[in-house]
């Protein structure tokens, strides 16, 4: 059996599920060793898919879920921002309304060749196909009676989106948080860009917080509060204070996460050792160019 489309689908709410690829601690791509997955909100025959995985095959196997299970016929796609663990089966979707932002058309376009390729990472080669409705800054969506906002962070990437659910006041926040810490990347937006758009998303009337990459049991059991944005600030901030620290090259991730693994509000997994070693990189070179 291909482990690498062994997903597990959990239902969060009667219409809201996420689809998880699982953690292979053994696998040549970082992004299934971290593990993680993507959402889909469904009513009726028509759903909205966020994102389409981290592997070719793996957002086929949604889809066609989603048809054999609940009847499906008619879908929407959103892409939360380019990245290939994101959107590497987009094509699966190119008969249907692709919604993304600006810089997400954009960048898919001008990576195309490579991407095609298969000259991008270890991703291996994929057809692209980027969204055919763009948008900057808030879009709102509606799937019959469920209202979707589609807002933009200036958070990990460029153009990021997370998807706010009103009725149900729950977050989908894609790369924008993630458990136990999240991948820094400065180079379309400031660390202090970035600490105030977490602070802003804090302000959001939100209850429940359901990221791509985080752990199982939690988003089984209907997920995260505000304390994963807080402990995802509390991380950038400790590391920025901490910069100019004789041990700052040698200090591991928890212990800038003391607190919030200590309480629960995270849990460890021992590839984010990878991320973490990323991260002080991008801090020094941001930093120190």
């Amino acid at each position: 059996m291909n482990t690498n489309l062994q997903i597990e689908v959990v239902e969060i709410t009667p219409y809201l599920l996420y689809f998880y690829w699982g953690r292979h601690p053994d696998h040549h791509m970082l992004d299934m060793r971290l593990g993680g997955g993507s959402f889909a909100i469904h009513k009726g025959q028509s759903a909205v898919v966020i994102d389409t995985m981290n592997i070719v095959g793996q957002g086929a196997w949604v889809r066609q879920y989603l048809e054999n299970v609940h009847g499906i016929k008619h879908f929407t796609l959103v892409s939360s921002h380019w990245h290939v663990d994101h959107v590497i089966d987009n094509a699966v979707y190119a008969d249907s309304t692709i919604i993304g932002h600006k810089r997400t058309r954009e960048v898919m376009l001008a990576k195309k060749k490579t991407f095609e390729a298969g000259r991008y990472g270890n991703y291996g080669a994929f057809e692209v196909v980027p969204p055919n409705v763009v948008f900057e800054g808030e879009l709102e969506l509606w799937l019959a009676d469920i209202q979707l906002l589609l807002q933009e962070y200036l958070v990990h990437e460029e153009g990021h989106l997370g998807i706010y659910l009103p009725a149900d006041k729950i977050f989908i926040a894609n790369d924008i948080l993630e458990d136990p810490l999240w991948f820094f990347d400065f180079s379309f937006a400031s660390a202090t860009t970035q600490l105030a758009e977490l602070e802003r998303l804090k302000q959001q009337d939100i209850e429940i917080i359901l990221p791509c990459h985080g752990t199982l049991d939690v988003i089984r059991n209907g997920g995260y509060d505000k304390q994963l944005i807080q402990a995802n600030i509390d991380y950038l901030q400790s590391m920025l204070a901490d910069l100019d620290h004789p041990d700052f090259a040698t200090k591991t991730a928890p212990d800038y996460l003391s607190k919030p693994l200590e309480n629960g509000t995270i849990q460890w997994c021992d590839a984010y050792t990878e991320v973490h070693a990323l991260n002080r990189k991008m801090l020094l070179q941001r930093t120190h160019s």
